[in-house]
Protein backbone atom coordinates (compact mmCIF):
# COMPACT_ATOMS: atom_id res chain seq x y z
CA UNK A 1 0.00 0.00 0.00
CA UNK A 2 1.80 3.43 -1.21
CA UNK A 3 1.22 7.05 0.03
CA UNK A 4 1.40 8.78 3.02
CA UNK A 5 -0.56 7.99 5.85
CA UNK A 6 -2.13 11.45 7.06
CA UNK A 7 -1.29 11.94 10.89
CA UNK A 8 -4.24 11.98 13.59
CA UNK A 9 -3.43 14.57 16.35
CA UNK A 10 -4.74 14.01 19.70
CA UNK A 11 -7.72 15.91 20.63
CA UNK A 12 -7.75 17.57 24.30
CA UNK A 13 -11.04 17.19 26.04
CA UNK A 14 -10.42 20.74 28.22
CA UNK A 15 -12.70 23.15 29.46
CA UNK A 16 -13.40 26.23 27.11
CA UNK A 17 -14.33 28.33 29.89
CA UNK A 18 -12.17 27.75 33.02
CA UNK A 19 -8.71 27.29 31.17
CA UNK A 20 -8.70 29.75 28.41
CA UNK A 21 -5.39 31.21 29.58
CA UNK A 22 -3.58 27.75 29.63
CA UNK A 23 -5.15 26.52 26.40
CA UNK A 24 -3.44 29.86 24.73
CA UNK A 25 0.13 28.99 26.23
CA UNK A 26 -0.58 25.32 24.97
CA UNK A 27 -0.99 26.31 21.52
CA UNK A 28 -4.75 26.37 20.62
CA UNK A 29 -6.01 27.79 17.89
CA UNK A 30 -9.90 27.38 18.03
CA UNK A 31 -12.29 25.64 20.77
CA UNK A 32 -15.50 24.16 19.87
CA UNK A 33 -18.13 23.56 22.07
CA UNK A 34 -15.72 21.76 25.41
CA UNK A 35 -13.03 20.81 22.34
CA UNK A 36 -10.16 21.91 20.72
CA UNK A 37 -8.52 22.05 18.15
CA UNK A 38 -4.21 23.15 17.83
CA UNK A 39 -2.28 25.56 15.91
CA UNK A 40 0.31 22.55 15.03
CA UNK A 41 -2.93 20.11 14.11
CA UNK A 42 -4.05 22.94 11.39
CA UNK A 43 -0.03 23.39 10.09
CA UNK A 44 -0.29 20.08 9.27
CA UNK A 45 -3.72 20.26 7.25
CA UNK A 46 -2.32 23.40 5.70
CA UNK A 47 0.68 21.90 4.75
CA UNK A 48 -1.43 18.80 3.33
CA UNK A 49 -3.97 21.51 1.06
CA UNK A 50 -0.86 23.53 0.07
CA UNK A 51 1.23 20.02 -1.32
CA UNK A 52 -2.06 19.23 -3.47
CA UNK A 53 -2.14 22.73 -4.91
CA UNK A 54 1.16 22.69 -5.54
CA UNK A 55 0.97 19.24 -7.71
CA UNK A 56 -1.35 20.97 -9.52
CA UNK A 57 -0.33 24.10 -10.29
CA UNK A 58 3.09 24.86 -9.02
CA UNK A 59 3.70 27.67 -6.54
CA UNK A 60 1.17 28.84 -4.20
CA UNK A 61 1.02 33.08 -3.89
CA UNK A 62 1.65 34.03 -0.31
CA UNK A 63 -2.22 35.83 -0.16
CA UNK A 64 -3.73 32.02 -1.81
CA UNK A 65 -1.58 30.32 1.22
CA UNK A 66 -3.16 32.06 3.88
CA UNK A 67 -6.40 31.48 2.53
CA UNK A 68 -5.90 27.86 2.55
CA UNK A 69 -4.79 27.89 6.31
CA UNK A 70 -8.15 29.81 6.98
CA UNK A 71 -9.99 26.94 5.02
CA UNK A 72 -7.59 24.32 7.15
CA UNK A 73 -9.00 25.90 10.19
CA UNK A 74 -12.67 26.45 8.68
CA UNK A 75 -12.64 22.06 7.69
CA UNK A 76 -11.03 21.28 10.79
CA UNK A 77 -13.96 22.85 12.96
CA UNK A 78 -16.54 21.12 10.82
CA UNK A 79 -15.01 17.96 11.18
CA UNK A 80 -15.55 18.58 15.45
CA UNK A 81 -19.16 19.57 15.08
CA UNK A 82 -19.41 16.54 13.01
CA UNK A 83 -18.03 14.32 15.66
CA UNK A 84 -19.85 16.11 18.16
CA UNK A 85 -22.83 15.22 16.75
CA UNK A 86 -21.81 11.26 16.60
CA UNK A 87 -21.15 11.79 20.09
CA UNK A 88 -24.37 12.63 20.69
CA UNK A 89 -25.95 9.95 18.99
CA UNK A 90 -23.61 7.11 19.33
CA UNK A 91 -22.94 6.85 15.87
CA UNK A 92 -19.12 6.25 16.08
CA UNK A 93 -17.87 3.32 14.11
CA UNK A 94 -17.28 0.30 16.41
CA UNK A 95 -14.09 -1.35 16.57
CA UNK A 96 -16.00 -4.38 14.10
CA UNK A 97 -16.37 -1.90 11.63
CA UNK A 98 -13.18 -0.78 11.78
CA UNK A 99 -11.90 -4.01 11.07
CA UNK A 100 -13.74 -4.65 7.88
CA UNK A 101 -13.10 -1.25 6.66
CA UNK A 102 -8.96 -2.46 6.84
CA UNK A 103 -9.81 -5.83 5.40
CA UNK A 104 -11.85 -4.39 2.69
CA UNK A 105 -8.81 -1.73 1.93
CA UNK A 106 -6.36 -4.92 1.82
CA UNK A 107 -8.83 -6.96 -0.36
CA UNK A 108 -8.63 -3.85 -2.49
CA UNK A 109 -5.12 -3.76 -2.72
CA UNK A 110 -4.63 -7.42 -3.28
CA UNK A 111 -2.38 -7.49 0.23
CA UNK A 112 -2.74 -8.55 3.78
CA UNK A 113 -3.85 -6.82 7.07
CA UNK A 114 -0.90 -7.64 8.70
CA UNK A 115 0.89 -5.39 5.00
CA UNK A 116 -1.46 -2.58 5.91
CA UNK A 117 0.23 -2.26 9.27
CA UNK A 118 3.23 -2.60 7.89
CA UNK A 119 2.52 0.23 5.84
CA UNK A 120 1.66 2.47 8.09
CA UNK A 121 3.95 1.94 10.59
CA UNK A 122 6.97 2.29 8.29
CA UNK A 123 5.19 5.98 7.98
CA UNK A 124 5.34 6.64 11.35
CA UNK A 125 1.29 6.03 12.30
CA UNK A 126 1.25 3.16 15.31
CA UNK A 127 -1.67 0.11 14.83
CA UNK A 128 -3.80 1.70 17.56
CA UNK A 129 -3.10 5.59 15.67
CA UNK A 130 -4.37 4.24 12.62
CA UNK A 131 -6.99 2.58 13.38
CA UNK A 132 -8.62 5.50 15.14
CA UNK A 133 -7.80 8.07 12.69
CA UNK A 134 -9.85 5.47 9.99
CA UNK A 135 -12.64 4.99 12.67
CA UNK A 136 -12.79 8.75 12.74
CA UNK A 137 -13.46 8.92 8.83
CA UNK A 138 -16.02 6.23 9.17
CA UNK A 139 -18.00 7.75 11.73
CA UNK A 140 -17.84 11.00 9.68
CA UNK A 141 -19.17 9.34 6.76
CA UNK A 142 -21.71 8.06 8.79
CA UNK A 143 -22.59 11.06 10.40
CA UNK A 144 -22.88 12.89 7.26
CA UNK A 145 -24.87 10.52 5.33
CA UNK A 146 -27.28 10.19 8.08
CA UNK A 147 -28.16 14.08 8.74
CA UNK A 148 -27.74 15.17 4.76
CA UNK A 149 -29.03 12.44 3.05
CA UNK A 150 -32.24 13.14 4.96
CA UNK A 151 -32.90 16.54 3.59
CA UNK A 152 -32.12 15.35 -0.27
CA UNK A 153 -35.45 15.15 -2.14
CA UNK A 154 -34.69 13.43 -5.58
CA UNK A 155 -38.05 12.86 -7.50
CA UNK A 156 -39.31 10.55 -10.63
CA UNK A 157 -39.08 13.33 -12.79
CA UNK A 158 -36.13 14.62 -12.28
CA UNK A 159 -34.70 10.88 -12.80
CA UNK A 160 -36.69 10.71 -15.94
CA UNK A 161 -35.34 14.59 -17.18
CA UNK A 162 -31.59 13.20 -16.23
CA UNK A 163 -32.20 9.99 -18.15
CA UNK A 164 -33.78 11.09 -21.27
CA UNK A 165 -30.34 13.86 -21.52
CA UNK A 166 -28.13 10.64 -20.96
CA UNK A 167 -29.92 8.45 -23.21
CA UNK A 168 -32.35 9.62 -25.49
CA UNK A 169 -30.48 9.91 -28.60
CA UNK A 170 -27.02 8.79 -28.32
CA UNK A 171 -25.01 6.33 -30.52
CA UNK A 172 -24.54 2.79 -29.55
CA UNK A 173 -20.90 1.89 -28.20
CA UNK A 174 -19.36 1.22 -25.30
CA UNK A 175 -18.94 3.81 -22.51
CA UNK A 176 -16.96 3.80 -19.12
CA UNK A 177 -18.30 5.30 -16.21
CA UNK A 178 -15.70 6.53 -13.58
CA UNK A 179 -14.52 8.93 -10.83
CA UNK A 180 -11.67 10.70 -11.61
CA UNK A 181 -8.84 13.04 -10.03
CA UNK A 182 -6.35 14.61 -12.15
CA UNK A 183 -3.21 15.76 -10.92
CA UNK A 184 -1.51 18.12 -13.40
CA UNK A 185 2.58 17.51 -13.63
CA UNK A 186 4.09 20.51 -11.51
CA UNK A 187 5.64 22.99 -13.88
CA UNK A 188 9.56 23.60 -13.37
CA UNK A 189 9.26 27.50 -11.60
CA UNK A 190 7.00 24.80 -8.90
CA UNK A 191 10.16 23.72 -7.25
CA UNK A 192 8.33 20.21 -6.99
CA UNK A 193 9.82 17.30 -9.14
CA UNK A 194 8.49 14.88 -10.75
CA UNK A 195 9.03 12.50 -8.10
CA UNK A 196 7.62 14.71 -5.42
CA UNK A 197 4.07 15.02 -7.75
CA UNK A 198 3.87 10.98 -8.01
CA UNK A 199 4.43 10.36 -4.16
CA UNK A 200 1.44 13.10 -3.89
CA UNK A 201 -0.69 11.66 -6.80
CA UNK A 202 -0.17 8.20 -4.13
CA UNK A 203 -0.95 9.81 -0.64
CA UNK A 204 -4.06 10.96 -2.80
CA UNK A 205 -4.58 7.14 -3.78
CA UNK A 206 -4.00 5.79 -0.16
CA UNK A 207 -6.41 8.36 0.94
CA UNK A 208 -9.43 7.16 -1.14
CA UNK A 209 -8.83 3.82 -0.63
CA UNK A 210 -8.80 4.71 3.04
CA UNK A 211 -11.75 6.91 3.70
CA UNK A 212 -13.99 5.04 0.82
CA UNK A 213 -15.24 9.12 0.05
CA UNK A 214 -13.17 9.47 -3.60
CA UNK A 215 -16.18 11.77 -4.43
CA UNK A 216 -15.20 14.20 -1.72
CA UNK A 217 -11.67 13.79 -2.10
CA UNK A 218 -11.92 14.45 -6.11
CA UNK A 219 -13.92 17.56 -5.02
CA UNK A 220 -11.13 18.68 -2.43
CA UNK A 221 -8.00 18.20 -5.01
CA UNK A 222 -8.52 17.31 -8.39
CA UNK A 223 -8.09 19.36 -11.39
CA UNK A 224 -10.42 17.99 -13.89
CA UNK A 225 -13.38 19.51 -15.18
CA UNK A 226 -15.64 17.36 -13.54
CA UNK A 227 -14.35 18.01 -9.87
CA UNK A 228 -17.19 19.87 -8.83
CA UNK A 229 -19.82 16.56 -9.43
CA UNK A 230 -17.27 14.40 -7.53
CA UNK A 231 -14.80 13.10 -10.81
CA UNK A 232 -18.02 11.97 -12.10
CA UNK A 233 -16.78 11.21 -15.75
CA UNK A 234 -18.12 8.83 -19.11
CA UNK A 235 -16.39 8.59 -21.94
CA UNK A 236 -16.29 6.40 -24.87
CA UNK A 237 -14.27 3.47 -25.74
CA UNK A 238 -11.28 4.34 -27.88
CA UNK A 239 -11.74 7.81 -27.17
CA UNK A 240 -9.75 7.68 -24.02
CA UNK A 241 -5.66 7.61 -23.94
CA UNK A 242 -5.27 3.43 -24.12
CA UNK A 243 -2.60 3.91 -20.61
CA UNK A 244 -6.21 4.41 -19.40
CA UNK A 245 -8.16 1.69 -20.64
CA UNK A 246 -5.79 -0.72 -19.73
CA UNK A 247 -5.63 0.82 -16.29
CA UNK A 248 -9.62 0.39 -16.05
CA UNK A 249 -9.87 -3.46 -18.10
CA UNK A 250 -9.59 -4.97 -14.97
CA UNK A 251 -11.58 -2.83 -12.65
CA UNK A 252 -14.46 -4.40 -10.85
CA UNK A 253 -17.55 -1.65 -10.28
CA UNK A 254 -16.12 0.28 -6.95
CA UNK A 255 -12.49 -0.39 -7.21
CA UNK A 256 -9.96 2.58 -7.56
CA UNK A 257 -6.74 2.43 -10.20
CA UNK A 258 -3.40 2.66 -9.85
CA UNK A 259 -2.02 6.31 -10.38
CA UNK A 260 -1.86 6.41 -14.10
CA UNK A 261 0.56 9.12 -16.01
CA UNK A 262 -0.54 10.69 -19.22
CA UNK A 263 0.59 13.95 -20.24
CA UNK A 264 -1.80 15.52 -18.82
CA UNK A 265 -1.04 14.40 -15.57
CA UNK A 266 -1.59 11.88 -12.99
CA UNK A 267 -4.85 10.20 -12.83
CA UNK A 268 -6.93 8.12 -10.54
CA UNK A 269 -10.25 6.13 -11.23
CA UNK A 270 -12.37 4.75 -9.40
CA UNK A 271 -14.57 2.23 -11.70
CA UNK A 272 -18.52 2.51 -11.90
CA UNK A 273 -19.73 0.51 -14.75
CA UNK A 274 -19.22 -0.48 -18.81
CA UNK A 275 -22.62 0.41 -20.35
CA UNK A 276 -23.79 0.99 -23.60
CA UNK A 277 -26.24 3.78 -23.66
CA UNK A 278 -28.25 2.57 -26.66
CA UNK A 279 -29.37 -0.35 -25.29
CA UNK A 280 -29.82 0.98 -22.27
CA UNK A 281 -33.49 1.02 -19.78
CA UNK A 282 -34.62 3.68 -17.06
CA UNK A 283 -35.67 0.57 -14.82
CA UNK A 284 -31.88 -0.01 -15.19
CA UNK A 285 -30.16 2.38 -14.27
CA UNK A 286 -33.06 4.27 -12.28
CA UNK A 287 -31.03 4.14 -8.81
CA UNK A 288 -27.52 4.92 -10.30
CA UNK A 289 -29.22 8.23 -11.62
CA UNK A 290 -30.94 8.95 -8.08
CA UNK A 291 -27.76 8.44 -6.47
CA UNK A 292 -25.64 11.07 -8.81
CA UNK A 293 -28.70 13.58 -8.48
CA UNK A 294 -28.44 13.21 -4.64
CA UNK A 295 -24.53 13.05 -5.02
CA UNK A 296 -24.90 16.93 -6.71
CA UNK A 297 -27.75 18.08 -4.62
CA UNK A 298 -25.38 17.05 -1.12
CA UNK A 299 -23.11 19.72 -1.28
CA UNK A 300 -25.41 22.60 -0.85
CA UNK A 301 -27.10 21.07 1.53
CA UNK A 302 -24.16 20.06 3.46
CA UNK A 303 -22.78 23.42 3.88
CA UNK A 304 -26.52 24.41 5.09
CA UNK A 305 -26.69 21.73 7.93
CA UNK A 306 -22.59 22.81 8.70
CA UNK A 307 -23.96 26.85 8.99
CA UNK A 308 -26.66 25.20 11.28
CA UNK A 309 -24.41 23.69 13.23
CA UNK A 310 -21.93 26.36 14.10
CA UNK A 311 -24.75 28.51 15.07
CA UNK A 312 -25.71 25.82 17.88
CA UNK A 313 -22.37 25.15 19.06
CA UNK A 314 -19.85 27.88 20.94
CA UNK A 315 -16.87 28.73 18.77
CA UNK A 316 -14.09 30.85 19.51
CA UNK A 317 -10.88 31.33 17.24
CA UNK A 318 -8.53 31.93 19.79
CA UNK A 319 -6.94 35.25 19.41
CA UNK A 320 -9.34 36.95 16.89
Amino acid sequence: MSGRVCLGLAILLLSAVGARADQRIEGIAAIVGEDVILHSEVNMATAQMLASIRARQGQVPPEVASQVHDEALRSLIDDKLIMRVAERNNLQASSVEIDEAIEGIAADEGISVDDIYAAVSSQGLSREAYRRQLGVQLTKMRVVSGSVQSRVAVSDEEIEELFQRRYGNVAAGQRYRVLHILMPWPPPASGMSWDQARAAANSVRAEALKTGDFPGLARRVSAAPTASQGGLTVFRQGEAPPVIEQALAGLSPGEISPVVETEHGLNVFQFIDRFDPSTIELSEVKEQLRYELQEKKSGPELQKWLAELREMEYIEIVGQ
